[in-house]
């Protein structure tokens, strides 16, 4: 289904053609990961495109979590509250963080809340291609390296899409999820609490159909 469909779709319930009633066709597990004040998503490595950028720091991980964010206010800790206002009023270049994973997802970020669903081959694919196409390339058409990331298996990438509010990290995680046709409304997904409400409830929905 062509993206523009999706967009308008949006406020509405799931795209069947991608996310099916019936579990049975959404065999994939997708994460969604709740660390601070960003919401992020985790997804099987097998499933991701050939194009999904090879790092030293994270060599044939088993799954990748993946979070969008300002490219000052993200890979700083220790942001002062300064980089937080630019962040928020101004439109600022983004980054993709991306960390390895090889141990379940539960126990990588135990600390936090996990929430799992399952979509469509079709479904994945398209979560796929919206994470690739947030990678800015150079004019080899190469990733572009950012940073270190928050951990010894993760990196910065140089991102896509000016960030700002309400455009977060949080509605992009959502918008993603949308993009597999999951009944998630971006537009209210301004802060991590709100993506894991959403998630929550389809993930219940799931188990009532169990």
């Amino acid at each position: 289904m062509p993206a523009v469909a999706l967009v308008l779709s949006a406020c509405m319930g799931p795209v069947r053609e991608l996310y099916p009633e019936d579990p049975d066709e959404r065999p994939i597990p997708v994460y969604i990961v709740k660390v601070g004040w960003h919401a992020g998503l985790v997804v099987e490595s097998e499933y991701l495109s050939d194009e999904f950028p090879d790092h030293d720091r994270m060599p044939e991980a088993e799954r990748f979590k993946v979070g969008w964010g300002d490219d000052k206010y993200y890979p700083d800790p220790d942001a002062s509250f300064g980089i937080l206002l630019r962040a928020a009023l101004w439109p600022t270049r983004s980054v993709l963080h991306v960390v390895g994973i090889d141990a379940p997802v539960e126990e990588s970020f135990s600390g936090s809340e996990v929430i799992t669903l399952h979509v469509s081959e079709e479904g994945m694919d398209e979560i796929s291609k919206f994470i690739i196409d947030r990678f800015r390339r150079d004019d080899d058409g190469e990733v572009v390296y950012h940073s270190f990331g928050r951990y010894s298996n993760s990196a910065f990438f140089k991102a896509t899409g000016r960030y700002y509010v309400p455009k977060t990290s949080n509605v992009w995680t959502a918008r993603a999820l949308r993009r597999a046709g999951i009944p998630i409304t971006p537009m209210y997904g301004v802060t991590a609490g709100n993506v894991m409400r959403q998630a929550r409830g389809v993930a219940a929905d799931d188990k009532k159909m169990e």
